[in-house]
């Protein structure tokens, strides 16, 4: 893979723009980092407020993701999920001679799948002698058709997919690295409903362009030759529809090697961070070879949740930065990259999984996947289940001649973590929460002698008459929208249901998520 690290300005941090984690979490508490970053700890505060407050003021399906779900919990088990790989993989290859190039022959993601109405869109990354984005459409989301546009100029022809390409700069007035395309229908302007965030590695920063149907780009002259702000190669962005702004994610450094920062726009053309260097990073619970390639982020249900791509590579430990040293330290080190999962409230403070297994692994040897795999900026809901679509690649990082081609991994909606029960009966409380009527949706499945049943609590934890265990439906099979009711179908007049919480009781089940009724 194309690789480009910008180096700390000296070894020292206090000289450096950039904040590394131990230094940012010993001066947060203060304010300084905040205040370093142009950005108040008030302010701050306020913003982070604001979003809770908007979260809470919707009706959410509660993840088991965010601990602070669960007040109470007896003899049941947090389990973490990973993606399943579809058996059709890999669902789109190398069969177009501008595909193929000697860094990295054939399509992956670094890139986007969007869902239009009843057809998926995809923009995927090649490298042959430059950057160059590939369009493909389809319906069901494994068969794939990669349409003649006749846009650029490739080759002395026009006879291919492409969208963006450093073939053909004039074309668009730019080359996109990592395309983000997000698509944008409440903008007045028609030739702004798609936006193309990547980084230009003619520019050396990331860049904007626009579209009015996700095909014809033009890049923003307004961005200039400056780009959006600074970063290394490495680049994702979504929209934040609740917060109405931009987010980047960004590839930046810290001790331990590459790292992740975040940014933000209201108009995706001015942008800030709310620290100038990482937020996300290899820890102390990780090997020495781990460092963050690249993250991947998209809201969910009141989260964020992130994607890390983790290359199991070591980094040099003193002095200043080299490609040589950066080399020569990871020469022994595996140098696959596999993809974690992790989540935050803020985009700040990131969580990840205790164990820091693989959210998405790469293939067993011989497999098209088996070197690396990176994931798209976010997944599409088909049915009862979210698509994950991935580059892989089938060798490690910095080998030549790496061939690629882009598969499918999916997960059940919902299904990144769940509370288990064995054979033995266990239960849960939940937080107070504010019921309009006596019912919750659950998605959940159990064992054949499995049961999920549940009751109404008071803040107190006494049960609420009328709303025990013995008065609900019990619930047996594997729904991801299945609708606990109680024999009473409704409220007394006179009793507040605006803070009742709900236990689970669970027996050879998974409960994945839940939904008071608002």
């Amino acid at each position: 893979m194309k690789d480009r690290v910008v180096a700390l300005r000296g070894s020292n941090p206090a000289c450096s723009g950039f904040m590394n984690r131990r230094r940012f979490l010993s001066t947060s508490g203060s304010g300084l980092a905040l205040a370093a970053a142009g950005l108040s700890a008030a302010g701050f505060r306020t913003s982070v407020a604001e979003a809770a407050t908007a979260s809470s003021a919707s009706a959410r399906r509660r993840l088991f993701l965010d601990a602070s779900v669960v007040e109470e919990k007896e003899g049941l088990t947090r389990r973490f999920h990973a993606l399943q790989k579809h058996p059709a993989n890999p669902v789109l290859i190398a069969d177009r001679p501008w595909e193929t190039g000697k860094a990295v022959s054939g399509p992956y993601l670094y890139g986007t799948v969007l869902k239009e109405g009843d057809r998926l869109r995809m923009w995927y990354q090649l490298i042959n002698r430059g950057n160059h984005i590939g369009y493909a459409e389809s319906d069901d989301g494994v068969h794939w058709n990669k349409p003649e546009l006749g846009l650029i100029e490739h080759s002395g022809s026009r006879r291919n997919n492409l969208v963006v390409s450093a073939a053909d700069r004039e074309a668009t007035g730019g080359e996109c690295h990592n395309p983000s395309v997000i698509h944008c229908p409440w903008q007045p302007d028609p030739d702004r409903r798609y936006a193309l965030f990547g980084f230009d590695t003619g520019v050396g920063r990331p860049r904007v362009a626009f579209s009015a149907d996700g095909l014809r780009w033009r890049y923003a002259p307004d961005a200039g030759k400056e780009g959006l702000f600074r970063s290394s190669d490495v680049v994702n962005f979504f929209r934040d529809h609740e917060r109405e702004r931009f987010v980047a994610t960004w590839k930046t450094k810290n001790r331990r090697g590459r790292a992740v920062g975040v940014a933000w726009s209201e108009d995706g053309i001015h942008w800030s961070k709310p620290v100038d260097g990482p937020v996300f990073g290899a820890d102390d619970l990780d090997p020495d070879p781990t460092q963050i390639y690249g993250m991947p982020a998209f809201p969910y249900e009141g989260l964020y949740l992130g994607q890390p791509w983790i290359y199991h590579a070591r980094y040099f430990k003193d002095g200043p930065y080299s490609v040589a040293k950066m080399h020569e330290a990871q020469r022994d080190s595996p140098r696959h990259i596999d993809v974690q999962l992790a989540w935050s409230w803020d985009l700040v403070n990131w969580t990840r999984t205790p164990e820091r297994k693989p959210f998405l692994s790469c293939g067993p040897e011989g497999a098209f996947d088996d070197g690396m795999v990176f994931t798209a900026r976010a997944p599409v809901r088909m049915g009862d289940r979210l698509f994950f679509y991935y580059g892989g690649c089938d060798k490690p990082h910095d080998e030549k001649r790496v061939k690629a081609a882009i598969g499918l991994a999916t997960l059940r909606v919902d299904g990144f973590c769940s509370m288990s029960a064995g054979a033995d009966e266990g239960w849960l409380i939940t937080r107070r929460e504010s019921l309009r009527q006596p019912r919750v949706t659950i998605n959940a499945r159990t064992g054949n002698d499995g049961h999920i049943a549940a009751e109404l609590l008071d803040r107190d934890n006494r049960v609420v008459p009328g709303f025990s265990r013995k008065e609900c439906a019990v619930f047996q099979g594997d729904a991801i929208n299945h609708e606990l009711k109680w024999r009473k179908g409704g409220f007394p007049d006179a009793m507040d249901s605006s803070d009742l919480k709900i236990r689970f009781w669970l027996k050879d089940a998974e409960l994945f998520s839940y939904q008071a009724s608002r």
